[in-house]
């Protein structure tokens, strides 16, 4: 079984694409894990082929694929499809020139001079925009099934982490003044008015649990500090670190409505001031 991972910015993530994703919209969607990684390539086939995937029959994942290719062909390695020669590297290999497909489209879009032609940046850029706008839509509207189910489900991680004794300032900003001093875009700050609009529900979730358990809220904040001081001390910033704090608060769920709990935690807690600096 082949698959792959990326390491963007110090964090591997795994990616899922349609094996008709350069024909058909690109459906894929970044995975903090194998197992959630694979389920959701057998449901994708499933919903495209009718096949229906056993855990045996080999999948192949993905390869990473630079929208703006890597490569300027002055060295060993050949000239890549749409290298940028005023791109640096490190904006080269930043998420947002990257995008990640099947083999077969791999080598379909970056296939010199075919691929170059018939997938220029502009048209990769807008594939990849649509497909993230579906997966964030499916993601907002997931937000209204979130219950004490889903809740304890997110964050039955937490049992295994201890208090912590940081001392930090999270002094509490409004929630506006924090997105500004965050730098968040209009994304994350549709995803924040989505969360908030389950904020109680999270909040009296964790109050119902602290009353057989007292140190959970810390335990909870904790574990969400801990990730947030790891990112932060690889330099990881503003938009690119909230980013990942939400792929963190996911945990490898596959269902959205799961997934949308786990968001709806972390939203509680950057909204309570517990997470993320003012």
């Amino acid at each position: 079984m082949k698959w792959h991972g990326k390491k963007l910015k110090g964090v591997t993530q795994w990616e899922v694409w349609h094996p008709e994703g350069a024909e058909q919209g690109l459906f894929g969607q970044r995975y903090g894990s194998r197992r959630e990684a694979l389920q959701r390539a057998r449901e994708w086939n499933k919903e495209v082929t009718g096949h229906v995937v056993r855990p045996c029959d080999p999948i192949n994942v993905g390869k990473a694929a630079h929208i703006a290719g890597e490569h300027d062909g002055k060295g060993k390695a050949q000239r890549s499809a749409r290298f940028d020669p005023n791109m640096t590297t490190e904006e080269r290999d930043h998420y947002n020139n990257l995008i990640y497909l099947c083999g077969t489209c791999h080598d379909k879009i970056d296939a010199i001079p075919e691929g170059e032609r018939d997938y220029p940046p502009d048209r990769l850029h807008a594939i990849k925009k649509e497909h993230e706008a579906k997966v964030r839509h499916a993601m907002l509207d997931a937000f209204a099934d979130v219950g004490f189910p889903e809740l304890q489900e997110a964050t039955k991680w937490a049992v295994c982490i201890s208090p912590s004794n940081q001392s930090c300032d999270y002094s509490l900003l409004k929630v506006q003044d924090k997105i500004h001093k965050n730098a968040l875009d209009a994304d994350h700050r549709a995803l924040i008015a989505m969360g908030l609009g389950v904020a109680s529900e999270v909040a009296r979730y964790i109050e119902t649990v602290a009353q057989d358990d007292p140190e959970f809220p810390e335990r909870l904040k904790a574990g969400f500090l801990a990730e947030y001081w790891r990112l932060k001390n690889q330099g990881i910033t503003g938009g690119d670190l909230f980013e990942l704090m939400c792929q963190f608060s996911k945990q490898g769920f596959r269902r959205h409505a799961e997934q949308a709990a786990g968001l709806a935690v972390l939203i509680h807690l950057f909204e309570a001031c517990e997470v993320f600096e003012k």
